[in-house]
This record gives structure tokens, C-alpha cells and sequence, in this order.
């Protein structure tokens, strides 16, 4: 798998976050307790030191990027992840993005500024799920990336079947997340969101075990 586009766009993603980082260092004291997570209302109900609040994003986007490079030499079906390479690497710099997002606005609410971390992440979750759902179609199974379930795992031809479903239902959830938070805000949608993803999830796997039973190559013996 030519995973490059992925370190290099990931690399730049980090360096930034650590630039920003070092920017507003000596801005902070170092005994501040700095807003590490918000509640569903937008308000900061957790706090962390400096340290914490500054380098925490920026480490787990490089633990994140590693696993992503790494992976895919420990898959048994490797080829078939290779041929999975455009969601693998969507979802790769995808999840590191979003990191590098939130990273942004963490550090804004560190030098004072109100934030509502609840409003700016809605839509950048959903356009993450309707890009990971847009590749999933495009998938071979593999033990890492997409619906993985044992009749997906065992039957290409479900595989196939639930991966064309779910690429619809995440592109779905995304659209009406979005939809929902510009029609009535960030409070609603995240509900919208999270409803739509379980449910997704649910009829994915459902969905995935029926595909396996009406599989042509079962019926032919052949599976």
C-alpha cells in the first residue's frame, strides 16, 4: 500500500498542531487549568494542566498515524487492504484532521476565548463520516477497516452487499447532521448524529448476516 500521501499530509497536520502549541506556550502559566472537554451544552465540565491541554491532541494524532502506517503489515489480508487503500488513508488523515480541528479551537479557549466546542464539531464530524462513508463501497475485507462482522468476513458477496448499504447510511447520518445543525443547532444534531450512527451500526450488522445467508455461493455449495 503506498501509504505516503498519508504520512506526508499527516506530518504537516502535526507539525502544525505543535507549532501552534509552542506559539501560545509562554502565553499560558503553568499552573492554568485549561478546558479539556465541553458537555452537550458547550460548557467546559472538564480542566487540565498546560501540558495536558497543549500537547495531549498533537501525541495521539502521532500514536494515531503510526497505528495507521503500521496496520496494514499485520493484516492477514493485506492485498485486500491495499485494495481498500482510498478509505484507509480518507480515514487515516481524516481522523487527524479532525484532531488537528479541534486542536485549533482547544488552544483558542486556552488563550481565553469562548468557545463552543460542541457548535464547530458537529459539522466536522459529519463531513468526516459522509467522506468515510463515500470509500466504503470501494472496500475488500480486510481485518481492519470497515463492517467487520463473521458473515462479512466469511462471504465476499455479503462484504460487498453491507459495505454498499452502509456507505449510504454514513453519508446519510452525516447529511442529516449537518442538516440539522444549520435548521436548528448544534444541540439537536448531535443527538441527529449519534440516533443516525447507532442505528447505521445496527442495520449494517443485521443487514450483513442476511446478505451472508443469501450468498450464491452458499447455495452452490461453494462457501
Amino acid at each position: 500500500m503506498n501509504i505516503k500521501p498519508l504520512l506526508i499530509t499527516n506530518t504537516v497536520l502535526i507539525a502544525a498542531m505543535a507549532g501552534v502549541s509552542a506559539w501560545v506556550w509562554q502565553s499560558i502559566p503553568d499552573g492554568a487549568q485549561l478546558p479539556m472537554h465541553w458537555n452537550i451544552e458547550g460548557h467546559a465540565d472538564r480542566f487540565g494542566s498546560k501540558h495536558e491541554a497543549l500537547l495531549f491532541l498533537p501525541a495521539l494524532a502521532v500514536a494515531l498515524t503510526l497505528i495507521f502506517w503500521l496496520l496494514p503489515f499485520i493484516d492477514p489480508r493485506r492485498r485486500n487492504l491495499e485494495s481498500s487503500s482510498k478509505l484507509w488513508i480518507a480515514a487515516g488523515i481524516g481522523v487527524v484532521a479532525l484532531l488537528a480541528y479541534v486542536h485549533m479551537f482547544m488552544v483558542a479557549s486556552a488563550m481565553g476565548r469562548g468557545v463552543d466546542m460542541v457548535d464547530y464539531l458537529i459539522p466536522a464530524m459529519s463531513i468526516l463520516f459522509i467522506v468515510i462513508g463515500n470509500y466504503l463501497p470501494k472496500t475488500r475485507s480486510n481485518w481492519f477497516a470497515g463492517v467487520r462482522t463473521p458473515w462479512t468476513m466469511s462471504s465476499e458477496y455479503s462484504w460487498g452487499k453491507t459495505h454498499r448499504l452502509a456507505s449510504r447510511l454514513f453519508m446519510g447520518s452525516g447529511v442529516a447532521s449537518v442538516l440539522a445543525w444549520l435548521a436548528v443547532g448544534a444541540k439537536i444534531a448531535i443527538f441527529v448524529l449519534v440516533i443516525s450512527l447507532v442505528a447505521t451500526s445496527v442495520i449494517s450488522i443485521v443487514a450483513s448476516y442476511f446478505f451472508w445467508k443469501n450468498d450464491p455461493a452458499r447455495a452452490n455449495g461453494e462457501a
